[in-house]
C-alpha cells in the first residue's frame, strides 16, 4: 500500500496565496511537489511557482514520471507533503505510473468555455466528470474544499 501524502490536491492555479496561506500554513507542511509536465520543462515558468514559495519549504517541480518516482521510493510515514497538479488527467497518470492517492482534494478548475459550474470555483467539462468518474471508481476520497476552513462538498455528490 502506498503511504498517504498531507494534501493530494487538483488547482489550475498550482501554487497561489490559498495553497501557500490557507493549506501549507494550515497543515504545518515541509515539502510542495508541484507536478505539471509543462512546467517542468520550462526553467522560467518553474523559477516563477518557486519563488512564490517560503524558503522553509522545500520545493520541487516536477513532471508526473518525477512525482510518481519521489511518492513511491522517497515519500515518509507521516510526510508533511502537499501534491499540487493542474487536473484530474494528471492524477490518473500518476496512477497508471503506479501511485494511487487515497483522496484527492480538488481546490479550483476555473471556468473556460463548454465548462459547467459546479461551485463557485469548481467547473468541469465532459471530459473531466468521467476522468473523475474514472478515479472514484479507483476508491479514491474526492472532495472539493478551497481552503481548510471551508464547506467541504464530495465530488460524488456533485457531479
Amino acid at each position: 500500500m502506498n503511504l498517504d501524502v498531507q494534501l493530494f490536491r487538483i488547482d489550475d492555479r498550482l501554487i497561489h496565496g490559498q495553497v501557500m496561506i490557507g493549506w501549507a500554513k494550515y497543515l504545518k507542511s515541509e515539502r510542495i511537489i508541484l507536478c505539471d509536465n509543462e512546467v517542468y520543462k520550462n526553467k522560467w515558468e518553474a523559477e516563477l511557482y518557486l519563488s512564490c514559495v517560503p524558503k522553509e519549504i522545500e520545493t520541487f517541480v516536477f513532471g508526473t514520471k518525477q512525482t510518481t518516482e519521489y511518492l513511491l521510493n522517497k515519500l515518509l510515514p507521516n510526510d508533511k507533503t502537499i501534491v499540487l497538479v493542474k487536473a484530474p488527467n494528471v492524477v490518473i497518470e500518476i496512477i497508471d505510473a503506479g501511485y494511487l492517492p487515497r483522496n484527492i482534494n480538488i481546490g479550483g478548475i476555473h471556468y473556460i468555455e463548454k465548462r459547467k459550474k459546479y461551485l463557485p470555483y469548481l467547473f468541469l467539462n465532459d471530459s473531466e466528470v468521467k476522468e473523475i468518474n474514472y478515479l472514484l471508481e479507483k476508491n479514491i476520497s474526492i472532495y472539493c474544499q478551497d481552503l481548510p476552513t471551508s464547506k467541504l462538498y464530495y465530488i460524488k455528490d456533485l457531479i
